[in-house]
């Protein structure tokens, strides 16, 4: 084993530079959408033919494959259900297990649209502004792109199919002619961004690009002159600390515009805090916007967890921001396998109301005063589940190759080694000795991070159990441990001191951080 040093760069202050200047960047004009929709900048495919698509014949992935089975159930409510409503407030759309249910508005029973899709997933929807159309993402051509089906779920067909890149989030323009989807590649280094697609087809053109890492969720102006969408401005990962932001892309001139900035508890007026998933009001006054709530938390069936996230509204003419729905599902800014970082939700066409999820069901929230109305559905779930490919391991096995040795510590003489494999402590004599238990019996604790004492008689160890770890020590042969600490917590990395009479170790707070007190 070698130890390396590596350098360290520290990330740039949340929003540092930003809030004084908007950003610019060169973009293809789109103006003139309607020709540019029409023409050379959104080539459609010929009859017949999918941009991207390579033969495979002979292997369908919306058919089950190795031992399948067939589970079916009623449920009336499900997790990170994204939801549209329809324009004329009729109907309510929403994914749930990969696939998509139509619902009256409201409520009742929820009609499944995608059942003839065999094991495929279908999530995302979307109604096009005239409401005759649903796009949605799926990946029964082989990769999650975007695809089309009539509203009541007849003529499902692919707008874009690539087995090289995933699309995810489309949104409709308002005039119908385009889709605005986020896309990423496979390809390393992955790159990602949001794309303008014609619905006959085609290729499509990037909007947003390498410029605004993560830029996602994309949601058009209702006068269809601008892009609002979130990013992550650096390299700081909490969003509560302003790893994610809002940004408009004015569509005529290329520039982006901020629209939140800063940390959510910075002593800043010039600062609204990070934020994400926004969404106009269709009479342009309103965005709304989800944001966690510093040191928020939940309870659940006794348990408490967090951040808490909520949802705002921005009253575009004035800047005054408050505090719409609180809480509202939990948000994953942090990233997901679905690019989906909180679950769809959408404005209904008068702007007075908003359908979002809230604990797992469907509600109609008043812009006005936020109250929130529940909209009861009952959904039949039928999934045909395929076997899954993966390894067969015995673990009932009495020996096994340990794949991962860590914290080797070797005795002042040389002539033994203790270290940590499958969560207990080892040792052995060098140079090739057969490993033996350093500890008597199998308790659940695991045993990490051994260190010889300078006198090479006694090794200082520390355990990790569920929720609480302590220092102890053992004798180098082998014996009963003797436990040090009284007071419980994150202890890591003990090292004795010279003459061996103390021990310094580390003691962590991970406790504070995970539960947001």
């Amino acid at each position: 084993m070698t130890f390396h040093r590596l350098p360290f760069v520290p990330a740039p202050a949340a929003g540092a530079g930003l809030f004084r200047r908007a950003l610019k960047r060169p973009l293809p004009p789109v103006r003139l959408l309607g020709a540019a929709l029409a023409l050379a900048a959104f080539p459609a495919p010929s009859a017949g033919q999918s941009a991207g698509k390579t033969d495979d014949s002979g292997w369908d992935t919306t058919l089950a494959r190795g031992e399948a089975w067939d589970l079916e159930f009623e449920t009336s409510s499900g997790t990170f259900l994204s939801i549209d409503v329809s324009p004329d407030g009729s109907s309510l759309i929403f994914d749930l297990l990969g696939h998509l249910y139509l619902l009256p508005a409201a409520g009742g029973r929820a009609e499944c649209l995608t059942e003839d899709s065999g094991v495929a997933v279908n999530y995302h929807p979307r109604f096009s502004p005239d409401g005759e159309t649903i796009a949605f993402v799926s990946d029964r051509g082989g990769q999650s792109n975007l695809w089309l089906m009539d509203a009541d779920g007849g003529n499902p067909r692919a707008v874009h199919e690539d087995g090289e890149s995933r699309v995810v989030t489309p949104a409709w323009l308002p005039d119908g002619r385009g889709i605005v989807a986020r896309r990423s590649t496979l390809s390393r280094p992955r790159a990602s961004g949001l794309h303008l697609f014609h619905p006959e087809g085609g290729s499509g053109v990037e909007l947003v690009g390498g410029d605004f890492p993560g830029a996602g969720w994309p949601a058009p102006s209702p006068d269809g002159t601008g892009l609002y969408f979130h990013f992550a401005p650096s390299r700081e990962r909490d969003p509560v600390r302003g790893a994610m932001q809002i940004r408009r892309l004015d569509l005529s001139s290329g520039a982006v515009y901020e629209v939140t900035a800063g940390q959510s508890q910075q002593q800043y007026q010039g600062s609204s805090g990070g934020a994400i998933a926004p969404e106009p009001s269709p009479d342009g006054r309103f965005l709304a916007f989800a944001r966690r709530i510093p040191g928020g938390v939940m309870s659940w069936k006794g348990h408490r967890f967090g951040p808490r996230t909520a949802l705002f509204l921005r009253d575009l003419t004035t800047g005054a921001e408050r505090l719409l729905v609180d809480p509202i599902e939990s948000d994953m800014a942090e990233g997901m396998k679905t690019e989906r970082v909180l679950p769809g939700y959408a404005w209904t066409k008068d702007s007075r109301h908003l359908y979002l999820a809230r604990g797992g069901r469907i509600h109609r929230v008043d812009a006005g005063d936020g109250t929130s109305t529940e909209i009861p559905f009952t959904a039949t779930v039928r999934r045909r589940v395929s076997g899954q490919a993966r390894a067969q391991l015995d673990l009932s096995a009495p020996r096994f190759r340990a794949r991962m040795l860590r914290w080797p510590a070797v005795s002042p003489d040389g002539s033994t080694a203790v270290f940590h494999a499958a969560g207990r402590l080892w040792r052995m004599e060098l140079p090739d000795g057969a490993p033996r238990r350093l500890l008597p019996g199998g308790g659940e604790a695991y045993e990490l991070a051994p260190a010889f004492s300078p006198d090479g008689s006694t090794v200082a160890f520390v355990s990790w159990e569920d929720t609480a770890g302590h220092l102890w020590t053992v004798p180098a042969d082998g014996g009963a441990p003797t436990r040090l600490t009284e007071v419980a917590g994150e202890y890591l990395h003990p090292v004795w001191t010279p003459a061996g009479d103390g021990i310094v170790v580390a003691r962590g707070s991970g406790a504070t951080a995970r539960g947001r007190s």
